[in-house]
């Protein structure tokens, strides 16, 4: 199907051929691999080569073609199965190809979405159809609708997400958290932002980055690389400061750097990292941790927190509790 998708880039395509071709272009992971086609055969051109005369000669041919699939299929006895086809078609052509088709079509495109998701205990890496790559963190969403790269680039994000983003300067990647959004170009960053709601953090690696609200068009904070930005969601305050970026995105490679952490919020990334519940009593959550996770199993992370600080790990049916040991602290104060 490569070749006859290269064939359709370069209007060489027979009728026999794009009927093939949108047949294919129903299933939805053929969609993704389509996109991937084109960006190959764009980058296989020499520098400023495209049929016909130039980039601009390229889309009205692509917008041509599809005016062209649009008439023949408009005709056909089989008109209702024509506009489910049409939609998933139109949706995977170039960029004016989606703009004829925007203008003309009398039939709304139903908006549609995408979730991609990493269970609790797990790390998954997903390519968007632009390109961009995408790490999810354990317990982590990313959602994005049926025309991101054609007229948006806009996903919605719960939990935590490292993005290596291909730069396109007229559709810039905006990345919604719960209210904050951030919004690049093409960089290398990281967002967390777990369901809780009350705050987000980004830090980042490579390139620009402009924080903004929710409601607005208007940045409030543009990033520098190296920073590292906290944001209270409630309020709208934010802290920025130098960070060593490694310490926060490490993750994705299995490695979690513990950096003066609350018990609580260690125990949050413990619960996701290795799909284990935890019980806190009171009299613990004041004590801190420094430390670095190296896919270590469980057992060896929770017998360094007995030996670094007075707490006494059991495991009662399904969940871990973690309590104070006061014959430690006894031992200690003698």
């Amino acid at each position: 199907m490569k070749d006859t998708a290269f064939k359709y880039f370069e209007g060489q395509a027979t009728d026999a051929e794009l009927e093939q071709l949108l047949h294919w272009l129903q299933n939805e992971e053929n969609r993704l691999v389509f996109n991937s086609y084109r960006l190959d055969w764009k980058k296989s051109l020499e520098p400023g080569r495209f049929p016909g005369g130039g980039e601009e000669s390229w889309n009205k041919l692509q917008a041509e073609l599809g005016q062209k699939s649009y008439n023949r299929w408009q005709e056909s006895r089989k008109i209702q199965q024509f506009f489910r086809v049409a939609a998933i078609f139109f949706f995977v052509v170039s960029l004016a190809s989606m703009a004829w088709y925007f203008t003309n079509q009398p039939q709304t495109i139903p908006e549609t979405y995408t979730s991609v998701m990493a269970e609790n205990g797990q790390i998954s890496k997903v390519q968007l159809p632009d390109g961009s790559l995408v790490w999810l963190n354990a317990g982590s969403k990313l959602t994005y609708n049926n025309f991101f790269s054609t007229v948006n680039r806009e996903v919605s994000l719960s939990g935590e997400a490292y993005f290596d983003v291909t730069k396109n300067e007229t559709l810039p990647l905006v990345v919604d958290c719960n209210g904050l959004k951030v919004k690049v170009l093409g960089t290398r960053f990281n967002v967390n932002a777990y369901e809780s709601g009350e705050k987000a953090e980004v830090v980042l690696e490579e390139g620009t980055v402009e924080l903004l609200n929710a409601n607005s068009t208007i940045g409030f904070y543009r990033m520098k690389p190296g920073e590292r930005v906290n944001v209270n969601l409630e309020t709208n305050q934010y802290a920025a400061g130098m960070v060593n970026t490694a310490r926060y995105t490490s993750w994705r490679e299995g490695i979690i750097n513990i950096y003066n952490l609350s018990i609580e919020d260690l125990v949050k990334r413990l619960e996701k990292r290795y799909n284990q519940q935890f019980e806190l009593a009171p009299e613990v959550k004041d004590l801190r941790y420094t430390f670095t996770i190296e896919n270590e199993p469980l057992e060896d992370v929770l017998k360094l927190m007995e030996r670094i600080t007075p707490v006494k790990v059991e495991q009662t049916d399904e969940t871990i509790k973690i309590e104070l040991d006061k014959k430690k602290i006894r031992e200690v104060g003698r």
